[in-house]
């Protein structure tokens, strides 16, 4: 447990400098906005595909196909915990929709891949990357309707809007690993190279993105812990007393769990600000949950006897 905390800490602490650097105002939205574009499109691929590239994976494809069903079962169950979040918390009818998200969908891709990569090894990323899939499918079919619902704008949802480099990415690993295709030594050096940074710019960004959040005003809502806590401690253990019926892995069941057990998806509210929904409480919610992961995730992994 001593391991992960300090895991943890690492991360915490490049999180801690991104966010001092947006409070003294080094850099900018603008350099965030692309440097988040980087991570997500260019180093957590690169991540991925290396996560697979020339190794050796523990996993068949029996296992990946059992994996990718219970990445959507645990989406499933998460997102049954998403729908009763904000009744129970007060949540006024026309944010309902944003924080059923916000309940609901974990930051994979920024938070999830890293710390799985970070407590079990680039063995457990490919299986991380593939809850891209049930995520994607999931955000963009009901999790839209669910923010239309109480508002004006609507939009025919598209396969299009599924479709992004990380599960492009994750469906050229399969690929790969399906195949057993070998990939030139520099491909893979590459890939490497790029999975190293994606977990510090990962964080670097979340503290950039949080810079703008007064830490004294998101502190002081208590709906604000409430729906973490169904995001970071009920969510979670849902996902662990179902999938621990199913699964025997300790790496899968506790790699799904780290998925399950994530801050919010900060593209929960940067879509609910697209319909028109209270952009800022949601971000305070966002940058506490957050916080808080740093702290619930190893007691999670720990308690729930995740740990290697």
């Amino acid at each position: 447990m001593l391991v992960l905390f300090e895991k943890m800490a690492l991360l915490v602490i490049i999180l801690a400098i991104g966010y001092i650097c947006a409070k003294i105002k080094l850099v900018g939205p603008e350099f965030n906005k692309g440097l988040s574009k980087m991570v997500i499109n260019v180093f957590l691929a690169g991540m991925i595909l290396a996560s697979v590239m020339n190794k050796e994976l523990s996993m068949d494809k029996g296992d990946m196909l059992f994996g990718i069903a219970m990445l959507f079962v645990m989406q499933i169950v998460c997102f049954a915990v998403g729908m009763i979040t904000p009744a129970a918390m007060r949540i006024k009818d026309g944010d309902k929709g944003m924080y059923k998200l916000i309940a609901a969908f974990s930051n994979l891709g920024f938070m999830g891949v890293p710390v799985i990569s970070a407590v079990y090894g680039e063995g457990a990323v490919f299986l991380a990357s593939l809850g891209n899939i049930p995520f994607n499918v999931l955000l963009y079919t009901v999790g839209i309707m669910l923010l239309q619902s109480n508002g004006e704008k609507k939009e025919k949802i598209s396969i299009k809007s599924m479709i992004n480099i990380p599960v492009i990415a994750t469906v050229i690993a399969t690929v790969i690993f399906l195949f057993e295709i070998p990939m030139p030594v520099i491909v893979v050096d590459v890939a490497d190279m790029l999975s190293d940074a994606c977990a510090p710019l990962s964080m670097m960004c979340i503290g950039l993105s949080l810079g703008s959040v007064s830490i004294k005003d998101a502190f002081v809502h208590p709906r604000i812990y409430g729906i973490n806590f169904m995001r970071l401690i009920v969510a979670p253990v849902a996902v662990w007393l179902v999938l621990k019926l199913f699964v025997s892995d300790i790496v899968m069941l506790g790699s799904i769990v780290i998925i399950a057990a994530c801050p919010p998806a900060i593209i929960c509210a940067l879509l609910g600000m697209d319909y028109g929904r209270d952009g800022v409480e949601a971000s305070e919610t966002i940058f506490v949950g957050t916080v808080l992961s740093m702290f619930t995730i190893p007691l999670l992994v720990s308690l729930l006897g995740l740990s290697l």
